[in-house]
């Protein structure tokens, strides 16, 4: 066996630095390299680019989450640096805003998509109706909260705190 053979991998190179655009879009600084499969590619940085209303990895809406209520959203690249997002699950916030259980990875992110970042998306209890990904504003709705996490691989778990 070659020593130096490994499987190819699917990373980003460097911090992105996500961002919420202007309503329903993201932002990031500065080119992002990334490789799905072990083959390399860039994406220019990204000025209030379209996120998805279809979930990458189901092909559906993304489902909405209501007040007290969070959920994760894994943002990545195809080869042609189109955003592409896959949702977790819904998981119940206690009365202090915190999850109850903490939100699980999508089940299914499509091999032609390198993860570069995750939100993590909570509905407190002053958000009046609901919040869908890629149709809701992301950069102001009142009772929800927004965090960025920028990865070069997904953890084995959403940090969420």
């Amino acid at each position: 066996m070659d020593s130096l053979t490994q499987i190819p991998l699917t990373l980003c190179l460097g911090k992105v630095t996500l961002a919420a655009g202007t309503t329903t879009t993201i932002s990031n600084t500065g080119t992002t390299v990334f490789a799905i499969k072990g083959k390399a590619y860039s994406k220019a940085a990204i000025s209030n680019g379209a996120t998805p209303t279809t979930d990458a990895g189901t092909a559906a809406a993304f489902p909405t989450i209501s007040a007290n209520q969070g959920t994760v959203v894994v943002i990545g690249l195809d080869k042609d640096g189109n955003i592409k997002a896959c949702q977790g699950s819904i998981e119940d916030l206690d009365s202090s805003g915190s999850f109850v259980r903490a939100p699980q990875f999508p089940a299914h992110i499509p091999d032609t998509m390198c993860p570069i970042g995750y939100i993590v998306l909570k509905g407190g209890s002053t958000l009046v109706g609901t919040f869908r990904f890629g149709s809701s504003n992301l950069s102001s709705v009142t009772g929800m909260t927004y965090t960025f996490v920028d990865v070069v691989t997904l953890p084995a778990r959403p940090q969420i705190s």
